[in-house]
């Protein structure tokens, strides 16, 4: 090897130096001086030639697949550390031939690249693990499961163990010895680090159970948290609430105690509608026919009419004791409903319009369905417009909207309502 023979090469000319009249102390530290100048070089080359063929390797994987697997790898520094791993672990197999001249240097030697194998391969497996949270983190399709407090666990795992190889190292132990004292003390460690040991299972299991992910939008009332989560860690989470302020939860309480997600909902992309109104009682009739064609006669409501008009269909199934006033204010809600292009009429969501209990503020009517769309701004203002044209509709129906400052008797001859009849008077 060229290193062996460059070091052969220093001690033949220290023995020289010493023939030639030289003193020894003095030729001992200047072949010493070159023979770690030669092993510097040499490793300089080694180190620098591996991480040049690295980087080479991972730029045409990055290339081919066109990822960021290369730029995240530089970010982590995992090239660098590899390339410092294989120097350590080549001069390691070489030392004992290098310094066969200086036999007293090689069990440091060893020890000291022992420390440096152990130190960059658990620099690389952390490295990389991150690796896994920063591609997870730039990957703009949807909002992948986060993997922050996995990794954050198997990381302190991975030092745990280095730090007990290490120590063996040092004192020429087995591991074994160093696990079987922790063993033994592992009772009074549970009752020292008894929180950060459920944060850290409690972060594991957010991430393995999928609980939260960063984007969801989570509610946790007993912390005032609502809002969007930004960050999971190994022992907190979090969340920026819509007023903007962050309120940071211990990830044990994400397990202990109730959270609501809403990611199924934003992922499907519906969001429900479950409002009610109150109905005036005073205002409920039974149906003329003559009601009845004045409704068809309004444009708008023909298409919703005629099946009551013709006694046909499934909407014209009549209610036993004939229509009433209400009946068709609920069955048209609910017609309007099934064919408003913002609102989701597949069987698979519900959509219906019923009655709740009555009470001394009148008739409750219950609005229930789904938009096509979970986005909050959006469904505000389907939600809105919806009801203002449900509001408005009442008192073509010969209905009014419940409420207790209300002058009805004022008003309802100022309204063009059609006259329903009396139920005494009907045939």
């Amino acid at each position: 090897m060229i290193l062996k023979y460059l070091i052969g090469l220093v001690s033949r000319f220290g023995l020289m130096l010493t023939e030639a009249g030289w003193k020894p102390a003095f030729v001992r530290v200047a072949t010493s001086l070159a023979v770690l100048i030669c092993v510097g070089l040499a490793a300089w080359a080694v180190y620098f030639l591996v991480r040049v063929i690295l980087s080479k390797i991972v730029r045409v994987i990055a290339a081919r697949h066109k990822n960021r697997i290369g730029e995240i790898l530089v970010h982590r520094h995992v090239i660098r550390y590899t390339s410092y791993l294989i120097l350590c672990l080549v001069f390691n197999a070489v030392v004992p031939y290098v310094f066969e001249e200086v036999p007293a240097w090689i069990p440091f030697l060893q020890k000291l690249l022992s420390i440096g194998v152990l130190w960059f391969t658990v620099r690389i497996v952390t490295g990389s693990l991150w690796c896994i949270v920063d591609y997870q983190a730039g990957n703009p399709q949807g909002r992948p499961r986060s993997y922050k407090g996995l990794v954050q666990f198997a990381a302190i795992v991975v030092y745990f163990l280095g730090g007990i190889i290490l120590l063996s190292i040092l004192l020429n132990k087995s591991p074994l010895v160093f696990i079987g004292g922790l063993g033994a003390a592992s009772a009074v460690l549970m009752l020292i680090f008894k929180d950060s040991i459920l944060g850290l299972v409690a972060g594991a299991q957010l991430s393995y159970n999928d609980i939260v992910r960063i984007g969801d939008w989570i509610t946790m009332s007993k912390f005032g948290a609502d809002g969007t989560v930004i960050d999971i860690t190994l022992t907190t989470v979090k969340v920026q609430n819509f007023d903007l302020t962050v309120t940071t939860i211990p990830a044990y309480n994400l397990i202990s105690d109730s959270v609501v997600n809403w990611r199924s909902m934003s992922d499907s992309k519906h969001r429900r509608i479950q409002r009610s109104f109150n109905i005036d009682m005073t205002g409920i009739r039974f149906c003329e026919p003559g009601f009845v064609e004045h409704l068809a006669a309004v444009e708008y409501l023909a298409e919703f009419i005629e099946p009551y008009r013709a006694g046909e269909g499934r909407q014209a199934e009549q209610p036993k004791g004939g229509l009433t006033n209400v009946f068709l204010f609920r069955r048209y809600i609910e017609f309007y409903l099934r064919n408003h292009p913002a609102i989701e009429s597949k069987e698979d969501y519900t959509l219906m319009v019923r009655q709740l209990s009555i009470s001394d503020s009148g008739l409750p009517i219950q609005v229930y369905c789904f938009t096509r769309t979970s986005e909050w701004k959006e469904y505000e203002t389907i939600q809105a417009e919806l009801f203002d044209h449900i509001l408005a509709m009442a008192p073509v129906f010969g209905l009014s909207v419940f409420e207790r400052s209300a002058q009805v008797d004022a008003r309802a001859g100022k309204m063009n309502v059609p006259t329903l009849g009396n139920p005494a008077d009907r045939d």
